[in-house]
């Protein structure tokens, strides 16, 4: 199963069970699972291969299915499997989070209805294309008119004469109390939406039951067709949960460091966000733990775990094992993700879409995020959430048409590849290879590298070293025969202060030319910036010997005769 095509959560969770493969019984064991599938490790050779119909009898999650083999990797200790499961999506709420199943059917673009049960309970959701349409629920006090008479929309009298107005005419009862003049259309319009999101927000408080997915065309007579927010949803049903041990049960450990989400698919959410979580994201830097982040809200202890437990479970911020490194901040802050939850879809929105469906192809992947052929790994990531923040789909959750919301995710999974791709340098590589065979004379690697290795020269002039580097490193990794490319990615390295790396990279440069005394002279700064004093001293010593005035290892040996005498 392709990672990239994963749309439900992965669960962690090793458990024995029996795999039949062809009616043979063989070992197994789970490594993870999700909703569609399960990836396991089998002992032994069975006699498997991809395609193969496999039967699953496992404990827990329980799941008792037929599945097909979708990939095979053979290790030391056995094969690891991947299965994807046959049949509907079905799970308990405890196996399973409703957040990650939501979110899941949504990102899949499926149809269907999904049947919520616990006890008595019986609810459930009308799913078109990914988007929550309806809702249903068994509950009297989930019923419109007894939403209306709680919230004093409506009298007790008016509520009575349009519950006999129903059993007579057969009608809705809010058909009906428009009819009677007790609600406007437009008054009833927001009711229906209010009682069908609680419905919805309501399986939240729910710590026990079962799900089934039924995929498959909607009754077009019973439902009303909305547009609702997953991610506004999940964030509020879990608002809604005031228990302090079932939110503590659901967190990560107290100690996990939390950080904005490197998906912009996760980031740029339709979602409405309150005081309490914008207070929460203010503290999110990469570095701060959940704890540490309760304290600094000033939020009472239920408040600030549930909104933190809210957030992760939307995606927008993710628990990680160690603080993010400083190169590796990425470029998202709080007030890039507080934004207004509706966004109006106007002529100039719907022009912008199909104006860049007609040619993002035809832009490349350079072009569509607007960047330059020589753009470094900063620039292209900055470039890329700038774009996918413009045309990210639930940004413009309520386009008017199932036709632009098509268009709108075809631009952005052709800027996700474009990112995907400019950001590894082989791909990089790879693809402008492509697109020079198809434009023109191909460009060889050496060429590549030299171009890059111009361009970081002139970064590295500016004082950009950490773009220089950038540069530098794909000059290296396209080129690894020209020993400057290796020499100045050294000297970038040791600007930054990563010493180690810097070291290693002039020693592949020295390794090319081993005479270059301009190489021995930096090498030798290094290895006394690493308590190497002796082995510098040889290293100058070699540099001085083929170029006898050289002024920086000249430099160098005066630093380590003060080095010397002050050991002495």
């Amino acid at each position: 199963m392709d990672k990239e095509k994963r749309h439900f959560r992965r669960y962690r969770k090793h458990s024995e069970f029996n795999l039949l493969i062809k009616g043979r019984p063989f070992k197994a064991e789970t490594l993870d699972y999700s909703l569609t599938g399960i990836g396991a490790m089998v002992e032994d050779s069975p006699p498997i291969k991809e395609g193969d119909t496999v039967t699953l009898n496992i404990t827990t999650p329980p799941l008792r299915a037929e599945g097909k083999i979708v990939w095979t990797k053979r290790i030391r200790s056995g094969l690891k499997i991947g299965i994807s499961s046959n049949g509907d999506l079905k799970g308990s709420l405890e196996d399973y989070a409703l957040a990650d199943t939501l979110t899941g059917l949504q990102r899949s673009n499926e149809t269907g209805i999904l049947e919520v049960i616990s006890g008595a309970i019986c609810k459930r959701i009308y799913i078109k294309n990914g988007d929550m349409i309806f809702a249903a629920s068994n509950r009297d006090e989930d019923r419109l008119g007894d939403i209306l008479l709680k919230e004093k929309k409506i009298t007790q009298e008016q509520f009575d004469q349009s519950v006999e107005e129903m059993k007579k005419t057969k009608q809705r009862q809010g058909t009906v109390l428009v009819r009677l003049g007790y609600l406007k259309p437009r008054e009833l319009a927001s009711a229906v939406t209010h009682q069908i999101e609680d419905i919805i927000v309501g399986l939240f408080s729910l710590r026990r039951g079962s799900f089934q997915f039924k995929e498959g065309p909607l009754p077009t007579d019973e439902i009303i067709t909305l547009k609702l927010s997953a991610a506004n949803l999940v964030y509020r049903g879990i608002k809604r949960i005031n228990v302090l041990n079932d939110i503590i049960a659901n967190l990560p450990p107290m100690d996990s460091i939390i950080c904005f989400s490197p998906d912009p698919l996760k980031l740029f959410q339709n979602i409405s966000i309150d005081m309490d979580g914008k207070k929460i994201l203010s503290y999110i830097d990469g570095k701060t733990a959940i704890n540490h982040i309760a304290l600094a809200s000033n939020l009472d202890r239920l408040s600030a775990l549930k909104t933190i437990y809210a957030l992760l479970s939307t995606g927008i911020i993710e628990a990680v094992e160690e603080k993010t490194k400083e190169d590796e901040i990425q470029e998202v802050t709080a007030e890039d993700i507080i934004e207004e939850a509706e966004v109006k879809v106007d002529t100039e929105i719907i022009n912008m879409i199909e104006e860049m469906y007609d040619k993002y192809k035809d832009l490349g992947y350079y072009g569509v995020l607007g960047l330059k052929k020589f753009a470094t790994t900063a620039e292209i990531k900055s470039a890329y959430y700038d774009a996918a923040k413009r045309f990210h789909p639930d940004k413009h959750f309520n386009l008017p048409s199932a036709d632009l919301k098509g268009k709108l995710s075809d631009i952005f999974a052709y800027i996700t590849e474009a990112y995907t791709t400019l950001s590894n340098p082989e791909k990089r590589g790879v693809y402008e290879r492509q697109v020079s065979s198809r434009s023109g004379p191909t460009l060889s690697n050496k060429e590549l590298a030299g171009a890059r290795f111009e361009e970081g020269k002139i970064e590295f002039a500016r004082y950009n070293t950490a773009q220089a580097l950038e540069l530098f490193g794909q000059a290296a990794y396209l080129d690894s025969s020209t020993a400057k490319y290796h020499y100045f990615y050294g000297l970038a390295l040791g600007k930054l202060g990563r010493l180690k790396e810097a070291a290693r990279a002039i020693q592949r440069a020295l390794k090319i030319e081993p005479s270059n005394p301009d190489y021995l002279a930096e090498a030798g700064h290094i290895y006394i910036k690493v308590g190497l004093p002796s082995r510098a001293k040889s290293t100058f010593e070699a540099a001085l010997k083929m170029s006898p005035s050289h002024k920086r290892a000249t430099e160098g040996m005066a630093i380590v005769s003060e080095v010397s005498v002050d050991e002495g």
